[in-house]
């Protein structure tokens, strides 16, 4: 594990939230209020993380590759308010506060999660220091990974077996697009800025989908463990992997897929120290079950 890895984590949260702060002033239009709400109000950052750190392996700064970064959150937070709508998750609470359309109302919230996703690619489309080859490189990624072949087709799988016996196979399915998806992209874009040769985009990738399953997995146990609050996937009868395998034959696919991340790494050298405790993290949050499930 790198040295301080929880220090690098913090460095970088800062170095991502100091970003999307000046990208939403809170000057603005009264639509701003609720956007700053959800992009401003907490979360680890994880996927803008591991976009600055797989630019890092790959020879980028963290600032050149902070613009497509903090796409990725702009991205992951508008699929967070959408999911928490009442045609879909209908959830109350996000991050210990009351839910964007709870606040604000469900036609404002609709609003905040398109606003950011219009932003996110407005965001990647006027970055300087990027060959424009990179950069169409990465905008190409995250829509692949953000639409129907990834995590809005994930969600779609993920109604259509709620409350359902779901197989192994269909869950895996919803969750690579769904979650998988984001980590895939978020280790791939970093690399496609920095100009990764393609035998390191090949291993940046399997690490990003190894990470996915292993941080998918991770979420279904706490989530479980948490069943009794009658709000949870568990609870309301939604597709998980402890539902399949168990809660211990979850917990050794998870890390199982930890392995397999590590491997995809093994040949890298120290610049690869924060992905190699990133996923060590994930998967060791599983020795206390009463951990946060929707930290990400």
């Amino acid at each position: 594990m790198a040295p301080d890895v929880h220090g690098y984590l913090a460095a970088r949260r800062r170095l991502i939230e100091g970003a999307l702060a000046r990208r939403f002033p809170a000057r603005g239009p009264a639509l701003r209020r609720a956007i700053r709400y959800s992009l401003l109000g907490g979360g680890k950052r994880l996927r803008p993380i591991l976009a600055l750190a797989a630019g890092e392996v790959a020879g980028a700064s963290p600032r050149t590759v902070l613009p497509f970064a903090c796409a990725l959150e702009l991205v992951h937070t508008y699929s967070l308010v959408h999911d928490d709508l009442p045609a879909m998750d209908d959830d109350d609470l996000r991050r210990g506060r009351p839910t964007s359309h709870r606040m604000f109302g469900e036609g404002i919230a609709i609003l905040v999660g398109d606003a950011l996703l219009t932003e996110a690619f407005g965001l990647m489309a006027g970055v300087p220091r990027v060959p424009p080859a990179r950069a169409l490189a990465a905008v190409a990624e995250l829509a692949r990974a953000a639409g129907e072949a990834g995590m809005v087709g994930g969600q779609a799988l993920d109604l259509a077996a709620a409350g359902r016996d779901a197989t192994l196979a269909q869950i895996r399915a919803i969750h690579r697009g769904k979650t998988g998806a984001l980590f895939s992209a978020a280790v791939r874009m970093g690399a496609l800025v920095a100009g990764a040769r393609p035998p390191l985009l090949r291993r940046l990738t399997t690490y990003g989908e190894e990470l996915g399953l292993a941080f998918q997995i991770a979420d279904d146990i706490t989530d479980a463990a948490q069943a009794g609050d009658g709000r949870t996937d568990a609870a309301l009868g939604k597709a998980t992997y402890p539902a399949v395998l168990g809660t211990v034959g979850a917990r050794a696919h998870a890390e199982r897929a930890r392995d397999r991340a590590l491997d995809a790494l093994a040949t890298l050298d120290s610049r690869a120290d924060p992905l190699r405790a990133i996923v060590n993290l994930v998967v060791a949050q599983l020795d206390d079950t009463a951990a946060p499930a929707r930290a990400g």
